[in-house]
């Protein structure tokens, strides 16, 4: 049983629509993270793993049913749920039902209404809304979760939100139990597999792989390095990133002591994070949000420290501090550091207001790079019992930086350089082992973005001009020089597009996509239109659920998608989308046309 309340959910009927009232808090999803963690733990074999998530999901979501499915090579199996339903449950393949759909995609479903997509369900199902999330183990997929209701509506995506944290804690305790497994049979057989089993079971329960930034692409000119190494098996550090588009927001932490309990509350923070910043709030007011969120539900005695900053297209930023290890700024132009601070206290001790911390600006030029670092550097002593200090620490990357600018005529290699100075640490310290918890993340502004933003004007002129070729010769330049500017992906993008090259535009707008984090309705319905005009109308029908999932009264989006549904032959499918736009969004009479015109022409055809 979950030791605190989770307010009791119900489906109201109002205006028309049902409505989901009580459920999740904010303050609950904390809590259910940490105890989920606590929980999974203390688990060391499958049949208890299985039980525990189904009863979780019981409490927690309020579930008619769960059913936990397994890939057994050929087909998902369902191996754990609360009862038979009727027609009984049957082995899945590959993209059947919603389970095979989700292992297929790798991408959660929430589905309120089931009697509207019948290809998810087999007929007689009392199943009416379902959320099914993948179980994935780094790039691997295991199986997936489905929490099932009779009725409809039942789930929001604040509940799809807590399902993906838990499955993604599942995995991994998965993974450990199953290296416990090994080991008991291990023992009987061969101590050198037991202990690279052992090494292997300490490094699969460490929880904070899938929180740790996956993706170190560059964002429009900026690039990056990172390095976390725990001083036990976990750590209570963390460094994270996150892309919206025209900014970048990136953070820092270390929270006190170490090992289990601190990595435990570095999960419920990079969720917290996260979902500060996706809900468009500046960086005090998302101190104040981790601060006030976590403070109650840290163990006794324990709290974080942390340092912000927020990098915009313009390469200003913005940073703060909470009792962190100062930010550092290298500047290119005079060969100097900067160290940034600003008023705050550290986090998770007392209430805290948006008011207590203090938000400064700065600006990256080509060739500066700003370093945030945690206090384990600094404080490392060698076996004379000196510490490293920052002045020494900036002192090692002014000298490797020197080299590089001469090993690459005038350009440095960001992970070279990272490199060198962990090299240059670990000189320093000996053998003396680590005093605490290591992490940095470098943010490089680019030396090649002039150069690259020089040709990407003068293609800009040429296309103005109606000097197509020459257009894309300038074009084409700037991409080779510097591939992850913004601009320089969108401009080629829609130059292709336009000229009917449809493939070639979705090379860059794909990547575009991936590396800026634009998660705008209006970048995914350019998505999907390049798509849709390019015959891959499953890849079109994603992207433009995602910009409707932004923007409910998109009407492009509703009228390209009926089209997709149109293209595989399911009017019926169609109309639903446009009568749900017309629902949306009363006003569009491009809507109300298309939608009478369908309806017309499927009355006439009957």
């Amino acid at each position: 049983m979950v030791d605190f309340k989770v307010s009791k959910r119900m489906l109201v009927n109002f205006r028309g629509q049902n409505k989901v009232v009580g459920g999740l808090t904010d303050k609950d999803k904390i809590a259910i993270l940490l105890y989920i963690s606590k929980e999974f733990a203390n688990l060391d074999r499958e049949d208890q793993l299985f039980s525990k998530v189904i009863l979780i999901c019981q409490e927690i979501f309020e579930s008619d049913n769960t059913t936990l499915r397994l890939w057994d090579g050929e087909y998902l199996v369902p191996v754990k749920f609360v009862k038979e339903t009727e027609p009984p449950r049957r082995n899945l393949k590959i993209g059947e039902g919603y389970s095979g759909t989700v292992f297929e995609t790798k991408e959660a479903i929430l589905v309120n209404d089931l009697s509207r997509s019948s290809h998810y369900f087999d007929e007689g199902e009392k199943t009416k809304s379902v959320m099914c999330v993948p179980i994935m183990q780094k790039e691997e997929i295991l199986g997936t979760l489905a929490v099932e209701s009779e009725r409809e509506n039942f789930y929001i995506l604040d509940d799809l939100e807590i399902l993906e944290a838990l499955t993604s804690q599942l995995a991994l305790a998965l993974y450990g139990v199953r290296l416990i497994e090994g080991l008991v049979t291990a023992r009987a057989r061969e101590a050198a597999i037991l202990n690279q089993l052992e090494w292997d079971l300490k490094m699969g329960r460490n929880v904070q792989s899938q929180i740790l930034p996956q993706d170190l692409s560059a964002w429009n000119g900026i690039y990056f390095a990172s390095h976390y190494e725990p001083m036990a098996e976990v750590s209570g550090d963390l460094v994270d990133i996150v892309r919206q588009g025209h900014s970048l927001t990136a953070i820092n932490i270390d929270v006190s002591g170490h090992g289990i309990p601190a990595a435990l509350v570095t999960m419920a923070i990079h969720h917290q994070f996260r979902r500060s910043v996706m809900a468009g709030l500046g960086l005090t007011e998302i101190m104040e949000e981790l601060g006030e969120k976590l403070r109650e539900q840290l163990p006794e005695s324990t709290y974080f420290t942390a340092f912000m900053v927020r990098i915009f297209s313009d390469y200003t930023f913005g940073y703060v501090n909470a009792g962190h290890q100062r930010m550092l700024h290298f500047k290119a132009s005079d060969d100097t550091f900067i160290q940034y601070d600003t008023k705050g206290v550290p986090l998770g001790i007392l209430p805290v207001r948006k008011a207590d911390y203090e938000e400064k600006q700065g600006k990256l030029e080509p060739g500066d790079f700003l370093l945030l670092i945690s206090d384990g550097f600094s404080e490392q002593r060698n076996h004379l019992k000196d510490e490293v200090g920052v002045e020494r620490i900036q002192t090692w990357l002014q000298d490797e930086r020197e080299k590089l600018v001469i090993e690459g005529r005038g350009k440095v290699d960001l992970k070279k350089l990272a490199n060198a100075f962990i090299k240059r640490f670990r000189t320093y310290q000996g053998e003396v082992p680590n005093g605490d918890d290591l992490s940095f993340l470098f943010l490089y502004c680019g030396d090649s973005i002039p150069e690259a933003s020089h040709y990407i004007q003068l293609a800009k002129q040429s296309n103005s001009k109606m000097k197509t070729e020459e257009a894309y010769a300038q074009a084409l330049k700037a991409f080779s020089i510097d591939s992850s500017l913004k601009e320089i992906l969108v401009f080629l993008g829609k130059m292709y597009y336009r000229d009917g090259k449809y493939k070639e535009a979705i090379r860059y707008l794909e990547e575009y996509l991936r590396t800026s984090g634009d998660n705008t309705a209006a970048s995914h319905f350019m998505m999907g239109r390049a798509y849709y005009k390019a015959g891959m109308i499953s890849e079109a029908k994603r992207a433009l659920k995602m910009a409707l999932s932004s923007d409910h009264s998109f009407a492009k989006a509703s009228i390209l998608l009926a089209q997709c549904y149109l293209k595989e032959n399911a009017k019926p499918k169609a109309i639903k989308v446009l009568q749900q736009g017309v629902k949306n969004t009363p006003q569009s009479l491009e809507l109300k046309t298309s939608l009478l015109r369908l309806e017309s022409h499927t009355q006439k055809a009957s």
